[in-house]
Order: structure tokens, then sequence, then C-alpha cells
């Protein structure tokens, strides 16, 4: 074979996995499961503009997306398998670290330990490689979660649902038992290295200060000691906190959960032991709600090297807790390693017992206190029968002659049966109490606090009786206390929620009412209406000290949403008087103070300092993600009307954010409105069919929707749209009427009033009476002389304006009476010159008089604001200057706005033109025909 003859030599590209499978059998199916995320969201990104400086080598599969989180030794990325389609964390060495051969050696030892320990609580490591620039990385599963620190920050109380905590702990006991098992060991647990996911699933995070133990210990430890001395904030720690920051150095681990022995520094030591210090101050702070060392600061490794537990001992002593919860805590907590439980599988199955043994007690009680009922029945009728059978003895002995010494030993027997039943009387009323305690315990655990006050009521009340003992009264005492305070405080907790949701819910309506165009007198009721929703929730956000609201407000954890919120008032004061007030500014830095995002921040401190270049940054799509859906809405409004110079960028903005944030509300809101300014009709629409979407629920979102269809002309998907909406909120008035309209449309006259008179019954409007006379006259049911005698009448100017229509588009000609509508068409047109049903009318009307140029003068004022038509806006616009060349001779440009029309009407008819055929576009497309001779 020739060199010519050879095949076509190709440089191979950088391919992924499915394009070489697609070379092979052609292109694989791309299968994408629908991303439900958690409840707690997808996974942050604390600068989503930072990408990786390089990408994976060989891995044309991987597109990083941003950065997570950044530590002292590297960053953990967000990237995305395109061929797998799933997101995963990629943790990448720093530059001068993977320089470095110790440090880059444990990076390695870490992903070999996270990629050899398989259990449900550990991250999987999915890969270990280099980047293009030579830097390692092991990509991992993409956690999606808080942590166990987030959710304990949470309570009010170290008591609130304390056995979810406990139930979560006994989960890391488990993958703790596991990884020693592999004779590994984490050396750095604490909870905020513990996720918990949406669905329950618990992991334990951060394996970077990991140790196995076969390796014999000092070596890994000398290299670290050697080669980083610095302290590295986690994914999950931050500054400030020192004695919940990891460290690694000569100590390892993070001082405010660390064993005496890892302390000092005795690496040597360091075993299993040290994890179980480690599970014993993760118990702690889920039963005191601190961890066994508080100070916070450089003491703390001092306290904990020193081992000074005892205020830590003091507060577990303290606690509501059943004794042999807090023996497994101090236990763990022993200062001696040799004291403690020697691996984690001992706290397992220590803990795994407790939380069976709480379970059987609540229905150990439940059956005993059932039994103690039956029981008591029985003894009660055995004493009524040997009370009988003694009486009937002790006769016959005295007939006998033996009465003094019969009687007097049946006197002792009989006090020795009213103490023995005194005593069983006393253990069955201690039982009942005892279950009932312990079922009001349990259920006071389970945040169940008015059935907890239930059971110690009742526990109260048995001892009351005269076989409880003193102890067991006060004992039923203070179980009701503490069941009453608990009550009061979820009550109070309670009420404080409800009190912040309603907040919220005011502010987002304040928020999403001002994505309208507003005058100052309604920027003036917007500006009142927020500072009553804040004195409302019982903060002044006007007052001279601000401390206690904006301690309120971060209490609450609210405040990135109240930011939000904020941002929207200050814009709207500035709008009302000017940006450089104080009182805007005082606004726009409590949003700054309440959120301290950076970004958010950078772009708030543009806007104050009116930096538009700094602000166009943030406008650019490459810049979005940068920013959540209510920053990016108040960017924008804040562009739209401070620098109306630069309104072009904003759509080409939105078109980004809507792809970024397909599920806010916010922005769908404000996409329908300025693609609507700019006649991008379709794209409105398409905002509005989000909008019902995200609220399915919303008869009024429902009913908007249906309308915008209908204006645009698709009037048989309206239909549909409004009886969706109806089934939704079936008395919705407006919805009934507008569905009327839509059916006359369409020639279904009947139909049309039906549904008229449902909306009539619900809502008077002179408007309804209007248009049923109008379907009555196109059924026949009415004459012209009631149209003419209508229109005499007083009414608005869409009343006469309705009148004047039909006398032109009456199905039959018959009824048409084109100068009686011209005559009151004229002064309307002329008082409401702007008003696009009048205007409409007023084409159609001249056009039936044979007055094309005034015709086309009409149209022209009437196509701008077309979209807010009720009929004919399917090519209705088209089909009329059709008509009208056509009478002015010129049949060429008539022809092409014909040809205008029919491809519009065939376009939203659907391919089933059948239902149009009564319709009004129907009845001009053939005026059309008609007049081009066709």
């Amino acid at each position: 074979m020739s060199d010519s003859d050879a095949p076509e030599q190709r440089p191979r590209k950088h391919f992924t996995v499915l394009d070489s499978i697609a070379e092979l059998v052609g292109q694989p199916p791309k299968v994408l499961l629908p991303d439900t995320d958690s409840e707690h969201g997808v996974s942050p990104m604390v600068d989503p503009g930072r990408a990786a400086d390089s990408v994976p080598r060989g891995r044309a599969n991987y597109q990083i997306m941003g950065e997570i989180a950044r530590g002292g030794m590297g960053t953990i990325l967000k990237g995305h398998d395109t061929d797998l389609g799933r997101d995963v964390a990629v943790k990448v060495l720093d530059d001068e670290m993977s320089k470095n051969p110790a440090v880059v050696q444990r990076f390695v030892e870490e992903a070999q330990i996270g990629g050899q320990l398989q259990h449900p609580g550990i991250v999987p490591v999915y890969e270990l490689g280099l980047m293009a620039d030579d830097r390692p990385y092991f990509t991992m599963k993409l956690i999606k979660g808080r942590t166990l620190l987030a959710l304990l920050q949470q309570r009010k109380d170290p008591a609130k649902d304390r056995g979810r905590f406990l139930s979560i702990f006994e989960d890391v006991c488990q993958t703790m038992a596991y990884a020693h098992s592999k004779g590994v060991i984490h050396r750095d647990l604490k909870p905020a290295n513990i996720m918990v996911g949406a669905f329950g699933e618990v992991q334990v995070v951060d394996w970077g200060l990991a140790k196995v133990l076969n390796r014999g210990g000092v070596a890994d430890e000398r290299r670290a000691k050697e080669s980083l001395k610095t302290i590295i904030e986690t994914v999950r720690s931050g500054p400030g906190t020192s004695g919940s920051d990891s460290m690694i150095g000569s100590v390892m681990g993070t001082p405010a959960y660390m064993a005496p022995e890892q302390a000092q520094g005795e690496i040597e030591k360091l075993d299993e032991r040290a994890d179980v210090f480690g599970l014993g101050a993760i118990l702690c702070e889920i039963l005191t709600g601190t961890p066994p060392y508080v100070d916070g600061d450089d003491r703390t490794v001092v306290q904990a090297a020193r081992a000074q537990l005892e205020p830590c001992r003091e507060r577990v002593q303290q606690c509501d807790v059943d004794e042999e919860l807090k023996r497994l805590c101090l236990d763990c907590l022993m200062t001696s390693r040799e004291a403690r439980p020697s691996n984690a599988d001992e706290v397992a199955q220590a803990m795994h017992e407790y939380l069976t043994t709480v379970e059987e007690r609540a229905h150990q009680a439940e059956l005993a206190a059932t039994e103690a009922r039956v029981e008591a029945a029985e003894q009660k009728r055995a004493r009524t029968v040997t009370t009988a059978v003694a009486g009937t003895v002790l006769l016959a002995l005295v007939l006998g002659g033996g009465g003094y010494y019969f009687v007097e030993q049946e006197r002792t027997a009989r006090l020795e049966l009213a103490r023995a039943a005194r005593a069983e009387r006393a253990e069955q009323v201690r039982a009942s109490i005892d279950a009932l305690h312990d079922e009001a315990f349990e259920l006071r655990q389970v945040g169940r606090y008015a059935e907890a006050v239930a059971a110690a009521e009742q526990a109260r009340e048995l001892s009351s009786q005269d076989a409880a003992t003193d102890d067991l009264r006060q004992r039923a005492k203070r179980i009701l206390d503490q069941a009453r305070t608990d009550l009061a405080a979820d009550e109070h907790e309670q009420g404080l929620l409800a009190q912040d949701r309603a907040l919220l819910d005011r502010l987002e309506e304040l928020q999403y009412g001002i994505a309208e165009n507003l005058d100052n007198a309604e920027r003036a009721e917007y500006d009142a209406h927020f500072a009553a929703a804040f004195r409302e929730y019982g903060v002044d956000l006007e007052a001279d000290d601000l401390v206690p609201a904006l301690e309120r407000i971060r209490d609450r954890g609210i405040s990135e949403e109240v930011a939000l919120a904020l941002d929207d008032w200050s814009r709207i004061r500035g709008l009302m008087t000017r940006f450089t007030d104080d009182s805007v500014i005082r606004l726009a830095y409590l949003a700054i103070d309440l959120d301290p995002d950076p970004v958010r921040k950078e772009l708030r401190e543009a806007l104050l300092a009116t930096d538009v270049e700094a602000v166009l940054e943030f406008v650019r799509p490459e810049n979005l993600h940068r920013l959540p859906p209510g920053s990016i809405r108040n960017l924008s409004a804040h562009v739209w009307w401070r620098f109306p110079q630069h309104r072009s960028e904003l759509y080409p903005m939105y078109d980004h954010a809507l792809q970024l944030y397909p599920d806010s509300f916010a922005l769908q809101v404000v996409g329908r409105n300025i693609y609507r300014q700019v006649g991008r009709w379709q794209d409105s629409l398409d905002c509005r069919r989000a909008m019902a979407n995200l609220r399915p629920d919303d008869a009024d979102l429902r009913v908007q929707f249906a309308s915008a269809l209908g204006l645009a002309g698709y009037a048989t998907q309206s239909l549909a749209a409004y009886r969706v909406a109806l089934e939704v909120d079936p008395n919705h008035a407006v919805g009934l009427y507008e569905l009327g309209l839509t059916l006359q449309q369409l020639g279904d006259y009947a139909g049309a009033i039906e549904v008229y008179e449902r909306a009539l019954a619900i809502r008077e409007d002179p408007e309804i009476h209007t248009d049923i006379l109008v379907a009555r006259f196109y059924l026949g049911e009415a004459t012209v002389q009631d149209i003419v005698e209508a229109l005499a009448r007083p009414g608005s100017p869409g009343t006469r304006a309705t009148y004047a229509w039909a006398l032109v588009d009456h199905p039959d000609p018959e009824q048409h009476r084109p100068e009686v509508a011209l005559e009151w068409i004229e002064p309307l047109v002329r008082f409401n010159p702007e008003q696009a049903f009048v205007l409409q009318v007023e084409a159609a009307v001249r056009l039936a008089v044979e007055q094309p140029e005034q015709a086309l003068r009409a149209l022209e004022r009437w196509l701008p604001d077309r979209a807010n038509s009720q009929m004919l806006t399917v090519g209705g616009d088209s089909f009329l200057r059709a008509i009208a060349h056509a009478q002015l001779g010129r049949l060429d440009v008539a022809r092409e706005h014909y040809a205008l029309g029919v491809a519009a009407w065939e376009q939203v008819s659907g391919g089933d033109p059948d239902i149009w055929v009564q319709s009004d576009i129907v009845r001009w497309r053939d005026r059309a025909r008609e007049a081009l001779g066709l």
C-alpha cells in the first residue's frame, strides 16, 4: 500500500472515557439523575469565582467549578465529573507545600487511608492524581450536610433533641470502631469533623491527621514536627477559635477535645484511646453544651496537657441524664489512658446497650403499669375472700372454747397481712411512678414536652397517695417542675420561631412588591412598611442604640435574610431621597454588619461608594455565581435605576442568572419585568410559567400566568392554565372572568356566559355584565338595539370600546353597525389616546368604514403595547394592516402582512386549527383574504 493509500492519521485529542466509548460503539446514553441535594442545599463555596490554577492532568472529564474551602496545606475545590454526571470534592495541595517531600508523603497517605477505609461513615476517596502543574490531588465524595457542631450550636438547651444527638454519636462510635479495627486512629475527633446529612447519614471527615498504628508510631510524627509547625484550618474550622482549631506539629489535634497524652506531645503513646478521649469529649458537648475545655485561647492547650477536667466532670455530673450515660462519658475522659475503654468498639457497644435499654425501659414501664393495675385488682379480690374465711374460722373457735388465743392469733395475722399489703401497695406505687418518670424523661428527650408534662402530672398525682414515700413525692415534684420548664421553654421557642417566620414572610412580600416600577409616593409607602415590619418583630432599626436589635437578629439565625431585605429597603429609601443620605448609609452598613460574607460585603461597599466599574464587574455573567439570588436582584435594581446607561447589560446577566438559579422565585419575578421592558414577550412568559410552577398552590400566580398566555395569543393553552388555577381556587373571581373572556374570544359564547355568571355570584362587577350582553349578542339572544342602548348608558372607556368592537366584529355582517361604532369610538380615542384596547377597536372600526390611513395610524399607536390588548392578539395587527393596505391598493404590502399574520396564527394554533374556527382572529383573517381576493 502506498503512502497515499494509507488511512489519514489524525492527532488524537484529549478524550473523556465517554468520547472513547463513542468511537467504538457509538454515543452512549448520558444518564443524569434529578439533583435532589439535601435539606441544607448545595455544597457552599466560599469563593465560587476561584477555580484551580490548573486542571487534573489527563482527565478531560473533570470540570473545576470553584473553591469550597482553603486551609494551611491546600484547597478543597468543587469539581464535576462529566462522564458520571456527579459533583466531587477535589483536594489539592498548595504550590509551596507540594515542593516539600514530607508534606507530599503525608498528603498521599491521607488519600490512601481514605481510599482503603470502606465504611458508610467515612467519606470515600475516588482517585489520586496530579494537576497539570504537578500538584497532587485526590477526589472525594462531595458532602452535602451540616456539621454536628453547627447542629449543636443551634440548640437553646443541651437537653433539646438529646435522643437524636445520642443516635448520631452512636453512629460516630461505630465508624471509629471500624477504623480502629483497621489499625487507624483519627486524632482530631470533634463535632466540626462530623457531617450529618439530610437523610440521617453520619460521616466522620478530615482524616488529615490520621495515623496508621502498625507502622511503628514515631517516624511519621517526627516528619510532621520537622515540616509542618503551623496551624491548619480545616474545612469547617475558622479563625478566632483557637481551642477548636486543628493543630499539627509537636501537638497534633484540636486542644478543646484533646487527650492529655496528645496535648503533652507524647506521640509514642498515641493509640485508639486518644480517639476514645475524643469520643468522650464529643459526648460531653452533647450532654452539657460545651467541650471539656472551654477557654477558647492558647490556655486551652495548657488545660488539655494538664488534664484540668474537674469543671468538665462537674458539668457532666449535673446533667439531667441517666447515670450510666454519665459514667460512659466520664470513663472516656479519664486522665489515665489505661482507665479508658480500650477502643471505639467498646464505646459503641456501651452506647448501643444504653440506647437499647432506654427503649426497653420505656416499653417495660408501659407493661409494668398495666400489670400493676391488674395485680392490684387481684389483690383486692383475694383480701375480700381471706377476710370472709377468717371470720368463719374465728366464730368456730370461739364457740369451741379456745376464744382468746385464737382471737389474738387472728389479730396478729391481720396486722401482718395489712403490713404486707401496705408494702405491696407502696412497691406498686413506686413502680408506677418510676415508669411514668421514665416515660416523661423519654418524651422530653424527643421534644414531646406537653406529653412529658402529662406523664409527670400522673406521677405527681400517684405520689400524693398514702403509700408513697416523701422521697417519691419530692422526686415526682422535681420531674414535673423540669417537664413544665421544658414545655415553657419550647413554647417560648415556638413563639420566637413564629415571629421569625412572620417577619421573613412580610419582608419577602415587600421585596417582591418593589420589583414593579414605583413612583416616590409608593416608595414612601414601602419605606414605612419596612420600618413597621421590624417594629412589629420587636426591633427598631432606626433607634440610636442598635445593639439589642442586632443581637436579637443574630441570635435567631436570620441575619442573612434580614440583610438582603435591608439591601432592598436602603435602595428604596435612596431612590426616594438620595443615596448619600445618612439613613440610607445606615441601613446599608447594618446589612454589612449582619452579613459578613466577603463577596456580598464587596458588592455592598461598591454600591455605597457608587463605584460603577466595580458594580459592573458583578454584572458580568462569569461573576454571577459569586452572588445568591437576592443579591443579584438587588444588583439589577441598582443598575436599572442608578446607572440606566448600563441597562442593556442586565439582559445577558439575567439570561445567565436564570440558568444559574432556575428555582429562585425572586429572580423570576424580576426577569418577568425586565424582559417585558424590551419586548421579549416569550422570555417574560417563561418567567411567569416558572413563577407559577415554583408556587403551585398560589392561585393568583396561576391566573396571572394564564392571562399572560392569553395576551401572548396562546388561547388554548390559556384555557388549560385557567382551569388548573380554578382547581386550586374554584372561587377565584378574576380567574373565572378571564376564563370567560378567553372562551368568548374562541367563539364559545354559551360557555363564556356560564363562567361569567359564576364570577358574578362571587363578586359584582359591571364589566362582567357588559361581556355577558356582548356574548348574548353574538349568540343572537340580544339585538343591535340592545348594544346601541348600552352604548348610550354611562360606562368606562373599556365598556364602550367593548360594545363598539361587537358592532364591527359580530360573525353575522348583518349585525354590523360601523357608523354607530365610529360615532362612539372617536371621542374615546380623544380622551384615551394611549389605551391599547381603545386603539385596537378604533383601527377595526376605521377599516369597517374604509378609512385605512386613520386605521394605520391607530395601529402604530397600539403596537407598542399590544400585549395589553384582550382580543385579536394572534397576528391580529398583521391582518388589520393587510386589510388597510389592500383598501389603499398596495396589494404587495398587504400580502406580506397577511403572510405574517397567518404564520403567527399557525404557530400558536398548534396544528389544531378547528378549535379556533369561531374565534375573532379567524374572522379577521377571512376578511383580510377577502380584501386581497384570495
